[in-house]
């Protein structure tokens, strides 16, 4: 049998530097829209008659937004009087013109 100091007299073998692949990282422009800015989009869609409704969906789909931001927006919208809610579901709200 060998000794506990043997044990530690002998050394392992130092181990290889690893090396990391590092990956570009991708930057997600959803969070730079302002709400303002959707807003006054939805405003201009509005005017010239474009959509005929809402929902948070369809608005995070044709920005490329989050849906909360796409919630707030509409909201924001109906505050103003841009858009009015037709139908309140928790998960689905629609909203439809309000002119």
């Amino acid at each position: 049998m060998s000794s506990k100091r043997e044990k530690a007299a002998t050394k392992k073998p130092a181990k290889k530097p690893v090396t990391r692949v590092t990956t570009p990282i991708q930057v997600d422009y959803r969070y730079t829209v302002s709400i303002e800015d959707i807003v006054s989009r939805i405003e201009s869609e509005a005017s010239k008659g474009i959509v005929k409704y809402y929902t948070p969906y369809t608005l995070a789909q044709t920005l490329n937004i989050k849906i909360s931001a796409a919630k707030r927006a509409l909201r924001e919208a109906t505050k103003r009087g841009i858009l009015k809610l037709f139908s309140g579901g928790r998960r689905s709200p629609i909203f439809v013109l309000a002119k």
